[in-house]
């Protein structure tokens, strides 16, 4: 990459405090005049922002995390699976199609390099969803049953917005 794309591709400090702000928060509902509020900028230039930062593909999705369990979804299961490295995206998607799928993941390894994760009412809609996955062509190496999942913003992001709220 040429100095001048390098350039365009920088996160300055007001995109780097949203980015942490929407990890950090994305269980709650912040609004765009909360994170303006917590960075001192208007709630006008947080949604210029992350409109920008969607554009440039930094920001690609907002996901609630969901209970299953509480939700009346008892069973929540994890396929680590084995796609050609030159199919595995072409997979990926194919997969999230699947009834149940809620999220893929793809690894850069040869082998268990893409990993299904799948939420059922009953032990015949996960071995569907498994025959579903065969009948792409994915090797089922194991599953496992996901108890829960945790998570925490990038930190790298954040220092500067923490240093900050430190001099408060």
């Amino acid at each position: 990459m040429a100095g001048d794309e390098l350039d365009i591709m920088k996160l300055d400090d007001t995109d780097r405090k949203i980015l942490f702000l929407l990890q950090e928060e994305m269980r709650t509902n912040l609004s765009h005049e909360d994170i303006a509020e917590q960075i001192d900028v208007s709630s006008s230039t947080v949604g210029n922002r992350i409109r920008q930062l969607k554009e440039r593909e930094v920001l690609q999705d907002y996901q609630p995390k969901i209970n299953y369990e509480e939700a009346g979804i008892p069973h929540h299961i994890l396929f680590v699976c084995t796609a050609p490295i030159a199919e595995r995206t072409k997979f990926a998607k194919q997969a999230t199609d699947i009834d149940g799928v809620v999220n893929t993941r793809e690894l850069l390894t040869g082998q268990r390099n893409l990993h299904v994760e799948i939420v059922c009412l009953d032990a015949k809609s996960i071995e569907v969803v498994a025959k579903e996955l065969d009948e792409l062509g994915l090797e089922i190496e194991m599953s496992e049953m996901l108890r829960e999942e945790y998570s925490q913003p990038f930190n790298h992001f954040g220092p500067i917005l923490r240093d900050e709220s430190d001099e408060s």
